[in-house]
């Protein structure tokens, strides 16, 4: 019996031999899908080889933003600042000055405020230019101008040169900067009060547009003050303080600016009352 079970034994192991020896293993799919996600870790942790490898210890090179350009810095001319007297609309200065000599002033005004520069000298041929605080040019001394005016574009200094003529001579730089007069919301008409200051003339502003009607009447002076009056942009005089007029009224013939001016008689120091309606 014994002989028998072992020969069965035996001729089973033999079968299972043959069978494997002579078919090949076929992978399953499990062992593909094994296999290439192995193969795909593997060149995804394994470092690819270069041939300019950096050292360990090298460091990156800096980089070094490129930064856009300044505008050049305006150099200004050292300048005696010219300041008004309280009150007053009007500065001067009265100087010597050199053939081909340049002399600097400077003064602080708002936006929109008329400036008038002018100056004098025997020969007239002393000359200006105007600059603003940012270097740019409303009147380039080349133009060899005596007299300049224009409504202020910005609030800040503005520099004024004065230029020597052929011989030394005495110059004497008057800059006027009247003080614009607002009427309250709803109102057609507005009253200053002021005195005039060390003989000089108190100069106003005043827009207003072609067409409608303006009075201005002067009060208090006392008969020893008189009214100017002329358009800004087109110069045009319509009242002159030689006539001795405390009392104007027109009809406009243009919009602009109209300057509006307190004259005192002989440079005396004077109270006044200024009326100004436009409607």
């Amino acid at each position: 019996m014994k002989s028998r079970l072992f020969i069965v034994l035996i001729a089973i192991l033999t079968v299972t031999i043959a069978c494997v020896g002579s078919t090949p293993a076929i992978p399953t799919a499990s062992q593909n899908e094994v296999a290439t996600v192995v193969a795909a870790t593997m060149r995804a942790i394994t470092p690819l080889a270069s041939s300019t490898a950096a050292p360990p210890t090298s460091v990156p090179p800096t980089l070094t933003p490129i930064l856009p350009s300044s505008p050049p810095t305006q150099s200004l001319p050292p300048a005696t600042r010219i300041n008004f007297l309280t009150g007053a609309t009007t500065g001067q200065v009265s100087a010597p000055i050199q053939p081909g000599q340049s002399q600097f002033y400077v003064l602080k005004a708002l936006q929109g405020q008329p400036m008038i520069a002018m100056v004098f000298s025997m020969n007239s041929d002393v000359t200006l230019s105007i600059r603003t605080q940012g270097g740019t040019w409303l009147l380039n001394p080349s133009a060899k101008q005596t007299t300049w005016q224009s409504t202020l574009p910005q609030t800040e200094d503005y520099y004024i040169g004065v230029y020597g003529g052929a011989t030394t001579e005495n110059f004497t730089l008057s800059v006027e900067i009247p003080a614009r007069i607002k009427f309250a919301v709803g109102k057609d008409s507005a009253t200053v009060s002021g005195q005039t200051v060390a003989g000089y003339n108190v100069a106003y502003v005043v827009f207003a547009n072609q067409g409608q009607k303006m009075n201005v009447d002067l009060n208090g002076t006392g008969g020893n003050g008189a009214l100017t009056i002329y358009g800004f942009s087109d110069g045009q005089p319509y009242l002159r303080s030689v006539t001795g007029q405390t009392s104007f009224g027109m009809t406009l013939p243009s919009s602009q600016d109209y300057i509006i001016e307190v004259v005192p008689r002989g440079g005396m120091v004077v109270n006044y009352t200024l009326v100004v309606k436009i409607k």
